[in-house]
């Protein structure tokens, strides 16, 4: 009875929102650590098989519609988009990037980001993401408007 009440009371504990989140913040600081590496392997890992990211149209070589936004259906459609983002052409302004992260309930994350803070190069926005069993399922990107 006593190993059945220890097993009980284990069980509870690792379904709390706090093992959850330490889990979610270990994809995000990864995550974060291989773009900025211009790691793509590294970066693709972190991705469900069927996950699917929304971002601006234009970002990836050979897009006939550059208007809206473009989703990246599949690790391997997904894969198209960070080969941009960790390219050496890409990588300065990554590498310069300033997140913070909310946490918003068990899955979801908005993250605040900017790269080349605080200056006339400035790029800023917010990513929207959804982690679930150690993995990226769904993450929306959006680019704020250009400071005038």
């Amino acid at each position: 009875m006593r190993n059945l009440m220890t097993a009980a009371i284990v069980l509870s504990l690792a379904a709390t929102p706090v093992f959850a989140q330490d889990s979610i913040q270990t994809v995000l600081d990864r995550h974060e650590k291989t773009i900025k590496a211009g790691d793509l392997n590294g970066v693709m890992a972190d991705y469900a098989d069927n996950a699917v990211l929304v971002a601006p149209a234009g970002i990836v070589k050979g897009e006939k519609d550059v208007v809206g936004t473009n989703v990246f259906d599949g690790k391997a459609n997904i894969r198209k988009f960070f080969s941009v983002l960790t390219s050496k052409e890409s990588n300065p302004a990554v590498k310069s990037m300033k997140v913070s992260y909310e946490f918003k309930g068990s899955d979801v994350v908005v993250m605040k980001w900017a790269q080349f803070p605080g200056t006339a190069k400035e790029v800023a926005g917010t990513d929207i993401w959804v982690i679930r069993g150690g993995k990226i399922i769904s993450q929306v990107v959006l680019v704020n408007p250009p400071k005038k």
